[in-house]
Formats: C-alpha cells, sequence, structure tokens
C-alpha cells in the first residue's frame, strides 16, 4: 500500500501529464482473502455508483476492482483515496491497493489533438518513451497516435516510423505495415531491419519480385543473416527460379548450418 508522500508523488506526477492525456477516470480496488467481506463492500459502493469487478489472482487473494467516470483535480482524487483507505480500515479489508486510471471516452485518442500547439512538462524524450510504452504493452493503436505526435514534432522520426511499422503488423495492416517502412528506407536507406521486413511482408502478400529485391538490399548491408538468404531463396522458387534459389539455399547453409528450413526448401529445389 502507498503511503501518504509517495500516493502524492505519483498524483502529482500524473497531472503533470493529463493536458496531453485525456484522463478522467479512476479506477481503485481493494484486496483480501476474504470474498464475503469484498462483496459486502461491493454493494455500499454500489450505492454510491461504482461499478464492481471481481478478479481472483494466483496466490488465492481476491481483488475487488471498482469504476466509476470521474473527474478529478490532484486534491479531489487524493481525498478519495484517503476515503478508501478508511473504508478498508472500518470494513477490516485487508488493504485498499492502489488505483488505476483511462480514458472516459474509449474513442478518443490519449494524445491530445492540441499537442503541437502547446508546451508541455512532459520532455520530447519522454514522449516516445510513452509511446514505446503504449506499444509495449499492446496498445497498438494509441500506439500509432502516440508516434504520430512524435513525427510531427520532429523527434526520433526513423525510430517512431519503424515502431509504428511494428504496430501496423501486428493488426495485420500488411498496407500501411509496408507504407511505414518505405518511409524509414527514405531516411535511411541501409535500414536492414526495414529491408528484411519489407521483404519478409512483400513475401506474405505474394508480390515475390519486391521481396527479392528487399531481401537482396538487406543481404548486401548484413551478408552474413541466414534468414535473409533464405527469404531471397523462397522468394525465388515461388518464382520458379530454381538455379537461384538454390544458390541462395546453399548459401543460408553456410552461414548457419542449423537453418532447417534452407534445408528443407533445398531438399525440394
Amino acid at each position: 500500500m502507498e503511503n501518504t508522500n509517495d500516493r502524492i508523488e505519483n498524483i502529482t506526477k500524473i497531472f503533470s501529464h493529463l493536458e496531453l492525456m485525456g484522463v478522467d477516470t479512476n479506477q481503485p480496488f481493494f484486496i483480501d482473502e476474504d470474498n464475503k467481506k469484498l462483496k459486502n463492500l461491493a454493494l455500499k459502493l454500489q450505492k454510491k455508483s461504482f461499478k464492481p469487478v471481481f478478479i481472483k489472482n494466483q496466490e488465492g487473494i481476491f481483488q475487488l476492482h471498482i469504476e466509476k467516470a470521474e473527474t478529478h483535480t490532484k486534491e479531489t482524487l487524493l481525498k478519495q483515496l484517503v476515503e478508501f483507505d478508511e473504508l478498508a480500515n472500518s470494513e477490516k479489508i485487508k488493504s485498499f491497493d492502489g488505483w488505476d486510471i483511462g480514458n472516459i471516452d474509449p474513442s478518443k485518442p490519449i494524445i491530445s489533438n492540441q499537442l503541437e500547439n502547446k508546451t508541455y512538462d512532459l520532455t520530447q524524450v519522454n514522449l516516445y518513451n510513452y509511446a514505446v510504452e503504449l506499444l509495449e504493452n499492446n496498445l497498438f493503436d494509441k500506439a500509432i497516435m502516440a508516434f504520430d505526435k512524435c513525427i510531427d514534432i520532429k523527434i526520433e522520426i526513423e525510430n517512431s516510423l519503424y515502431k509504428q511499422f511494428i504496430c501496423f503488423d501486428y493488426l495485420g495492416d500488411a498496407e500501411n505495415a509496408i507504407l511505414k517502412l518505405k518511409e524509414v528506407l527514405k531516411i535511411n536507406p541501409n535500414h536492414f531491419k526495414a529491408c528484411y521486413n519489407l521483404g519478409a511482408l512483400s513475401y506474405d502478400i505474394k508480390d515475390y519480385e519486391d521481396s527479392v529485391e528487399y531481401y537482396e538490399k538487406a543481404s548486401k548491408i548484413n551478408s552474413e543473416d541466414d534468414s535473409v538468404f533464405y527469404g531471397i531463396s523462397l522468394s525465388q522458387y515461388c518464382l520458379g527460379n530454381m538455379e537461384e534459389a538454390q544458390i541462395n539455399s546453399k548459401r543460408a547453409l553456410e552461414i548457419n548450418p542449423k537453418n532447417e528450413n534452407a534445408r528443407h526448401l533445398l531438399k525440394m529445389i
């Protein structure tokens, strides 16, 4: 459980970024081994318009997660959290163990549309790191918007474009994934991963000639990556160019004798 000073510090940090994020929902939760206690607490909280959700973790500890759309200042949120501490004590609940925040309207972006017109406490580096964190938490749509803002204000452009490719790839949007990688190559023609992944994506959409072209670009950047030569071989095989497919499968095996995909393809040729 947070102490008061830690709680104030955490709230202050979050509210310093609220202009950047469209946040006005708090979602606290209580924990206890006794589910009955939490059910009784839930009934009381429902009368205050909180929506209860029960979750049981692996250690047999129950969590009562409650949700309610509210708009808060730092002061009102801190006051409410203190009230939850007192409520947990009065109901003999093991602990009130924190809170979370989210966007009250899930259709709205996390990143403010006014970002480019304002100055924020959030540094440019932190904005990029925030976008990366969204990606790492599989919030791909929101991450794409966050990286768009990085690109708009000209920070980490190459990396932001590449990260957007990752987002679109996870979302199954090959068209936009390819577009982002091509934009990366406009900035850095020697971006190995962009070339390699363009080869892979082109293969996936059965554009084998482009696949060969991009894999070959990748091979010129890094001639010691066996997966590149296997990619060339596979696309050449699909194009019916068996001699080229054979040469590149052998090259992949020279680099990595354990490349079973190249070995299997070579047998098929």
